[in-house]
């Protein structure tokens, strides 16, 4: 149990919040659960809801949200403490500003621990420390953001490319 993974469409079990997250941790005790909802910016939601940790998700967590659903992924997955995390497109499906938040909210989260992020959305990526662009399958760009983003290369271009198309409204 080396290495953890929270996908795009992560599974959450018809079952409640605290049996979820439990399934990462069955010893897990409340504060662990508390401690893993606050890492993953969830805790205020949970403690708002009548039934705190034992209300139920639904069917694949059909009443969740997609931020709601990808964040109960995340704090199950740092309950399971991996060395190694792995984020894939993790804040697909979401509305632009909740993408970028949630997408700054897991690199918070999972900062001191090996994090690999795979993410088509370019922001947020100034977090992290070593961006690697892929074009079929093969390292095209490897280094700091910081330099990447300033050379003329394939990372500056999908930047210049984003920008276009948020400035655009799509």
């Amino acid at each position: 149990r080396s290495v953890g993974l929270c996908a795009q469409d992560a599974h959450v079990f018809d079952s409640t919040i605290r049996e979820n997250l439990r399934l990462a941790r069955p010893a897990a005790t409340d504060a662990d659960l508390c401690d893993a909802l606050s890492r993953a910016r969830l805790l205020d939601w949970v403690r708002a809801l009548p039934e705190g940790l034992d209300t139920a998700v639904g069917e694949h967590g059909a009443r969740l949200s997609g931020g709601q659903r990808q964040r109960l992924a995340l704090a199950r997955a740092l309950l399971a403490d991996f060395p190694v995390l792995v984020l894939d497109e993790p804040a697909e499906h979401l509305d632009l500003p909740t993408a970028d938040a949630l997408t700054a909210d897991l690199l918070a989260a999972t900062r001191g621990r090996a994090t690999v992020l795979i993410t088509h959305r370019l922001t947020g990526l100034e977090a992290v420390d070593e961006v690697l662009v892929l074009d079929a399958g093969r390292v095209v760009q490897r280094g700091p953001y910081a330099e990447l983003a300033a050379e003329d290369g394939p990372l500056s271009r999908m930047l210049e490319r984003e920008r276009e198309t948020v400035g655009a409204g799509v």
